[in-house]
């Protein structure tokens, strides 16, 4: 009779133990609260940072990021796709203001040209992307880096003669929405030359050119949340921390601009 009631016991306390255990991995296993961000891909760098920084911070949040081109963002959230955090250029977020929260600058860039370190096509000025020969690579027109690069020619175009435009045209041979990807065209020899955001610009893998401000553009990135946002506050707070002294530290150290306000557009 002992010996059943110790079986008993010992049955109870295996059963117990089983549904404790399956009571924490249970808990272990609850999923976390996702926000999903719609990011530039020339900011992963710091965003990536960011986002650790956050997650660290908020333990019961995770956030997935897809890293878009300036208007594949702004068709996103034309199209009414929600996301908790934005992270992109002024221009292309102009076109759905009537979607998205009031947004913050977070940073500014301008462009430079970059060529592979030994320069094989010897590019030493923007004039010399006229040179027959040339591969450029560029962002495409609805692309932020691509708008901002076409600007950058006809200024420059003002200069070296109407032909000088046509002359780059000529030579593009790689374009596209993203600019990481405009960057690796040179990293992988797709390209001799690539015009692309200055926080591209890493001295160590590449031969950097500066671009005259005389033909230059600044633009600006702006962080918000869209108004069908699922999990807006913790978005918002998301954009408060890049805005935050901490947040620009981390822009500062990947070589992008302080930012300022852009000119609001004409009406």
């Amino acid at each position: 009779m002992t010996s059943k009631h110790v079986l008993g016991g010992a049955l109870a306390v295996a059963i117990a133990t089983v549904a404790l255990g399956a009571g924490f991995s249970q808990a272990a296993a609850a999923p976390k609260l996702a926000l999903a961000a719609l990011t530039v891909s020339s900011a992963k760098a710091p965003f990536e940072a960011l986002t650790a920084m956050f997650e660290k911070t908020h333990p019961g949040v995770s956030i997935t990021i897809q890293y878009l081109g300036g208007g594949q963002i702004s068709t996103a959230i034309d199209g009414d796709t929600a996301a908790d955090i934005v992270l992109a250029g002024s221009a292309p977020l102009d076109k759905v203001r009537g979607k998205i929260e009031t947004a913050v600058t977070i940073y500014n860039t301008k462009d430079i040209l970059i060529t592979p370190k030994n320069n094989p096509a010897k590019i030493h000025d923007l004039k010399d992307l006229a040179n027959p020969g040339v591969k450029i690579a560029m962002g495409t027109s609805t692309s932020a880096v691509g708008a901002i690069s076409s600007t950058i020619l006809q200024n420059a175009g003002k200069k070296y003669g109407f032909d000088f435009v046509q002359k780059v045209l000529a030579n593009k041979s790689y374009e596209s929405e993203k600019g990481s990807d405009v960057v690796d065209a040179v990293a992988t020899g797709k390209a001799d030359a690539a015009l692309v955001f200055v926080s591209d610009g890493d001295p160590k893998k590449f031969n950097i050119i500066q671009i005259s401000d005389d033909f230059n553009v600044t633009s600006h990135y702006q962080g918000t949340v869209t108004k069908n946002a699922q999990h807006a506050k913790l978005g918002e707070e998301f954009v408060k921390l890049m805005a935050s002294k901490q947040g620009q530290a981390v822009f500062h150290a990947e070589h992008y601009l302080p930012p300022t306000d852009p000119t609001p557009p004409a009406k």
